[in-house]
């Protein structure tokens, strides 16, 4: 895993900030264990190797100063156009600390109404917050909706979570939700499922 080298920012002007990222530095900030909020500066090609390749939560070492830090990225901020990174915070963290941090949701499988395209997948959110332990904490938050019916809805409250974390959104928040389209008869779920059960009891077989 690589490690990120950062400098101490002087609080600056938008213009004087838009001149750094000219320079080829991210202008960043560090909330520090005591709840302090430093800048701080990087290379923009040493960000993206820390934060690349990562699956959902980017965490990873930094040097600041005569310190190593554990850090875990909690806000990027993009521009408005070119959606390119302009400026992104990262949280001071231990293993054993509680965080709140959003993680991404990844969605697992497709119900078959949207394979038949009788109907349409919707995906409200791209990612939730949540409480965790630092060394409980997931890379996403998987959504199967692979067993989800025509005009069916997958809510927060219908998750299983692991012990110690715990979602901070309303347990009615909807996650994933299938939606019939228009034109289209109502699909039969039950035979398109038994059809699937078949043939993953066939590979089974074939596999045994």
């Amino acid at each position: 895993m690589a490690t990120l080298t950062a400098e101490p920012r002087e609080q600056s002007s938008t213009n004087a900030t838009n001149r750094l990222r000219k320079t080829g530095m991210l202008p960043m900030a560090v909330i520090r264990k005591n709840q302090v909020t430093e800048l701080i500066q990087a290379p923009n090609v040493d960000v993206k190797a820390c934060i690349e390749g990562q699956k959902g939560l980017a965490t990873f070492d930094m040097v600041h100063g005569s310190e190593t830090l554990r850090v875990v990225v909690k806000d990027v901020q993009r521009d408005a156009v070119t959606r390119k990174v302009i400026h992104i915070t990262v949280q001071e963290i231990l293993d054993t600390d509680i965080v709140k941090v959003p993680v991404p949701i990844k969605v697992i499988g497709e119900p078959p109404s949207v394979t038949k395209r009788a109907a349409t997948l919707m995906i409200p959110m791209a990612q939730i917050t949540i409480q965790s332990m630092v060394k409980a904490l997931p890379d996403a938050i998987e959504v199967n909706v692979s067993r989800m019916r025509q005009n069916d809805k997958i809510l927060v409250s219908d998750l299983a979570w692991a012990d110690g974390v715990v979602a901070l959104t309303s347990p009615g928040t909807v996650l994933a939700a299938t939606k019939q389209l228009r034109g289209m008869a109502a699909f039969d779920d039950d035979a398109a499922f038994a059809a699937l059960d078949k043939e993953a009891a066939k590979a089974a077989e074939e596999g045994a």
